[in-house]
């Protein structure tokens, strides 16, 4: 009976971990865009710039939570030139996403905030060869017609079929989810050998390397207003550092589908943020795809839970003393299609932090 209480209040503090990772994570939507866009108010900050200082402070807040944590010199060349390569992904990601964002509106980009997880299942089903069954391709269809086509088509209408700054914008976000569902795939090799709080201070750094190599090629000025900083550390450390390890900290409470399901969230909280702190408007097709969205993944993850569920039980039930009967050799049991999609999306708080 204790245990039982104790293990119901762990699960709440899990689900105030997830429900807080996720608003921390809808931040960086609405702090990011003002400073990007030309003001007279503000100094415009050239996206490269900022996305170098987010990586460059996000590593340095790591570095003392991953201090107990496995040594850089345990690192091989084969994980260096992976993380080379997941540097290389995420700095475009979210580099591409700075620059959609900057002539886009928050609303939408919170709208595509969960792109990287349907373009990380694409890669997942290209690279396990599999197929959508008709069931799963309903919540699948739902969140593609939510995120992408409702929205970008709104904007469509809006400009007269002319692909103007705000579509322009729409679709670089859209560029940066299939930017981090790259990055994601790339990061499934790093995160089953290494603890995650030292792969992201590593990668933070590494980030960090590539965009001040880029500032250095193009020559970029380093132009940021001091009024500037407490929004770029607020991002750095409250949207992508404290949302990392909450969400962290909730998956191991109270699992990956309930974590991945309830981070889903950021959207709504990118929306509500963006009309409340940018006075963006907020539209009754805006509130449509996000309810699309946030069904079709509600109905998908659930799915993925049921099958992994009653895969389960069948393990425990074959492990059961049976009566001798004679059968075929068995083969070797396939880890499922979705238990794959689900170990490859949540090894990856960090980015859908970003």
């Amino acid at each position: 009976m204790i245990s039982e209480r104790l293990s119901l209040k762990k699960s709440k503090y899990g689900y105030y971990l997830i429900i807080l990772a996720a608003a921390l994570s809808a931040l960086i939507h609405v702090i990011s865009k003002p400073m990007l866009e030309n003001s007279e108010n503000m100094l415009e900050i050239n996206p490269i710039v900022l996305a170098f200082l987010i990586y460059f402070i996000a590593g340095i807040f790591f570095t003392p939570i991953a201090k107990k944590t496995h040594s850089i010199s345990k690192f091989g060349k084969k994980d260096w030139m992976f993380m080379g390569l997941i540097g290389i992904a995420e700095v475009s990601a979210l580099i591409t996403y700075f620059y959609g964002i900057s002539t886009s509106t928050a609303v939408n980009a919170s709208i595509f905030s969960n792109s990287e997880i349907i373009f990380a299942l694409v890669i997942a089903m290209l690279v396990f060869k599999e197929k959508l069954h008709i069931k799963e391709s309903i919540p699948f269809t739902m969140i593609i017609v939510g995120m992408m086509v409702i929205p970008i088509g709104n904007d469509l209408i809006q400009n007269s079929f002319n692909f103007g700054h705000i579509v322009t914008g729409d679709l670089l976000i859209v560029l940066s989810g299939v930017l981090y569902a790259v990055d994601i795939t790339l990061c499934k090799y790093i995160g089953d050998r290494f603890d995650t709080k030292r792969v992201t201070q590593v990668l933070s750094f590494i980030c960090a390397g590539v965009a001040v190599s880029l500032i250095a090629v193009f020559q970029i000025p380093m132009n940021v207003d001091v009024m500037q900083l407490p929004g770029i550390i607020a991002m750095s450390i409250l949207g992508t550092g404290l949302s990392t390890l909450f969400f962290l900290m909730a998956l191991k409470i109270i699992g990956t589908v309930r974590t991945v399901l309830l981070y889903s969230t950021t959207a709504v909280f990118g929306v509500v943020f963006s009309g409340l702190f940018l006075s963006e408007a907020i539209t009754a097709t805006d509130v449509l795809s996000l309810a699309l969205v946030l069904t079709g993944i509600f109905l998908l993850r659930n799915k993925l839970a049921g099958k992994n569920e009653v895969e389960a039980k069948d393990t425990t039930s074959n492990r059961t003393p049976k009566r001798k009967t004679r059968k075929p050799a068995k083969q070797t049991p396939k880890i499922s299609f979705e238990s794959k999609i689900k170990n490859e999306i949540a090894l990856q708080g960090w980015i859908s932090a970003g």
